[in-house]
């Protein structure tokens, strides 16, 4: 390496310029690569004068000896003096650098990492076995899970319906109103009640389920109580929190442990919603994908049973309208989520505590609506025993169906009871109650349909040609091609009858009395629906 001393004599003799004597600012040297400015030049003392700035008089050529003696004289104290002011300048919050000079990247970045070392405080673990929420952890093979298990009295209820019910539920009845015969076959003891809440309702491989609620039934026993006591007949509540994200391993695989041991699966909106999300968890985590159960959706049975009644069919409303039970403190759906991320990043658990009670009470209420579906001459009201007997009508069971539609007219059904009881009766070829049904829906509301119904069977079973034409001409709810061709088609029967005879009578035994007879032979046959 070439020394300072050789590097300062191949500079040669000061230029003519720099000869005169003139002060000149100190020439700094260059600095290598890396190296901060006050690094490479000493500082000056503060009670230096401009002559101690001075360059040497030019008479006195530069020298190696000489050059030599000052830089061995102060190296030494600019080794000791840079440290000291770096660090005072650091203290001081200020750049060490002399002049105003700008700092090094290296003082840049180590300025950045102490503003940001000052920032917001690490965020704790979450630990919700030992804070506010009621879980328990288990350490299993796939790491911790935790999980909150509970135990509801015999005689719990929500609202009006009590939770034991659904232990009694008809699976031929369930079956019927779900549409699905697969149900029928099901022991309804066995089923188990799912509800998730989730990172967000997109769906996909972003969503995450963060809280698994579940519920079974548990026949009880001796020695099955917490203290080891006999305990009856209940539900057992058990809820899977994931606490962070990543450990969904121990979740996803009790779960599949709790649905190998059912008969069948109940959720509301699960179909579409809760068990796609869950079958792409399972696959995201390179797991066995749960075993495919029958599986029965309440939001499909809700909206058959309940659409004349409700407008809206979420869980919370048939819950406050069909239950009869309120909610008061409830976490709305909408803020589920940001509650959730707050707990993520501050692990503050209070803010879980509201949705681990709303997850708990969506599991309840669908336990309490197994319960009334299952047996809905029980406690339904007559708009929704209605609903229940128009679903039956188009699931075929027929007998069935127009029990129920008795009792709805009875429990005050109104128009929908009357409606389903005609359609019933029309299904099963009981033509002069669905006559009779259909007559005093006409009086009581103003329906196309209900005309057209009217029309069909006046054309068709008591041949009373001018009462079907007056009915079409009132509107019924067809096309109006078709009802052009109705018209024209009654005119002609009309035209070809000698001394206009026909029968005009509302009630069916006056027009059969007139001699506006059925035709014989095809009373009893039933006809699909829409077939004239």
């Amino acid at each position: 390496m070439t020394s300072f001393k050789s590097k300062l004599a191949r500079l040669g003799p000061l230029p003519t310029e720099q000869r005169s004597g003139a002060p000149l600012a100190p020439a700094r040297p260059p600095l290598a690569r890396g190296v901060a400015a006050e690094d490479a030049q000493p500082p000056i003392a503060p009670d230096a004068t401009p002559s101690a700035l001075d360059p040497a008089p030019a008479s006195t050529p530069p020298s190696c000896g000489v050059a030599d003696d000052a830089t061995s004289s102060s190296a030494p104290s600019a080794r000791d003096a840079a440290p000291a002011a770096r660090e005072a300048a650091r203290s001081a919050g200020m750049s060490p650098a002399s002049g105003g000079a700008r700092p090094s990247l290296d003082e840049l970045r180590e300025r950045i990492s102490r503003i940001v070392a000052r920032g917001a405080p690490p965020t704790p673990r979450a630990d919700p076995a030992r804070g506010e929420l009621p879980f328990l952890v288990e350490q299993t093979p796939g790491g911790p899970l935790y999980v909150s298990r509970t135990r509801s009295l015999a005689a719990a209820r929500v609202g009006r319906a009590p939770l034991v019910a659904a232990r009694d539920a008809d699976p031929a009845m369930l079956a019927l109103l779900a549409l699905d015969p697969a149900l029928a076959g099901c022991d309804v003891r066995r089923a188990l009640f799912l509800d998730t809440e989730t990172t967000g309702l997109a769906g996909g491989t972003g969503t995450v389920p963060f809280l698994i609620g579940l519920a079974w039934f548990d026949p009880g026993g001796a020695g099955a109580g917490p203290l080891g006591e006999p305990s009856s007949d209940g539900f057992i509540m058990e809820q899977l929190l994931l606490r962070r994200l990543g450990e969904e391993e121990p979740i996803l695989r009790r779960l599949a442990e709790r649905l190998a041991d059912a008969s069948m699966i109940i959720t509301y909106n699960g179909k579409a919603f809760d068990m796609p999300l869950l079958r792409t968890r399972y696959v995201m985590n390179r797991l066995p994908p749960p075993p495919e159960l029958p599986h029965l959706d309440l939001v499909h049975v809700a909206r058959r049973i309940h659409k004349a009644r409700l407008k809206t069919r979420t869980l919370i409303a048939l819950e406050h309208d069909v239950l009869g039970r309120v909610r008061v403190g409830d976490v709305p759906g909408g803020e589920i989520v940001a509650c959730y991320a707050h707990f993520l990043r501050t692990g503050d658990e209070e803010a879980l505590l509201g949705v681990v009670e709303h997850n708990a009470a969506d599991v309840l209420a669908m336990v309490a609506l197994v319960g009334l579906y299952g047996e809905p001459l029980g406690s339904l009201a007559g708009g929704d025993l209605a609903g229940v007997a128009a679903t039956l009508r188009r699931a075929g069971a027929l007998e069935r169906a127009a029990e129920l539609a008795d009792a709805a007219v009875e429990r005050g059904g109104g128009a929908a009871a009357r409606r389903a009881r005609g359609d019933i009766a029309k299904a099963r070829g009981d033509k002069a109650r669905a006559l009779s049904d259909y007559e005093a829906l006409a009086a009581e509301i103003d329906d196309p349909a209900v005309r057209l119904e009217l029309a069909k069977l006046y054309e068709h079973h008591v041949r009373a040609f001018a009462r079907a034409l007056e009915l079409a001409d009132q509107g019924t709810a067809e096309p109006e091609p078709a009802q052009a061709r109705r018209r024209a088609r009654l005119q002609r029967k009309i035209d070809r009858r000698s001394g206009g005879g026909a029968a005009l009578a509302l009630p069916f035994d006056q027009a059969e009395g007139a001699g506006a007879r059925p035709r014989e032979g095809r009373a009893a046959a039933p006809r699909r629906e829409g077939e004239e």
